[in-house]
């Protein structure tokens, strides 16, 4: 379960690309499109941020409540995570 301290990692078999104005992420066979703020939160993933990090950040650039975002921001990491495009490490204690 991801929770705001979870820390998102990213997978090296895992790429992103913007094509024509559609941000994709590619796993093997399986592709996944990427909303604006998706995106967003998929580039911060670098395996020290947390999930409310990210979640401060994607506030920050959208003008949103942080604990929204940091709502949002878990929501579509457990979706990443669920498919395999993210791997998540438990809060470090």
């Amino acid at each position: 379960m991801i929770t705001p301290d979870s820390v998102p990692v990213p997978r090296l078999d895992v790429r992103f690309r913007n094509i024509r104005g559609q941000v994709l992420i590619a796993r093997g066979e399986d592709a996944l499109e990427l909303t604006e703020a998706a995106a967003f939160v998929f580039r911060r993933i670098d395996g020290t941020r947390t999930v409310r990090r990210i979640g401060e950040q994607l506030a920050a650039e959208y003008g949103i409540g942080a604990d929204e975002a940091v709502t949002d921001a878990g929501d579509v990491l457990t979706d990443l995570a669920d498919a395999g495009f993210i791997g998540v490490e438990a809060p470090s204690s």
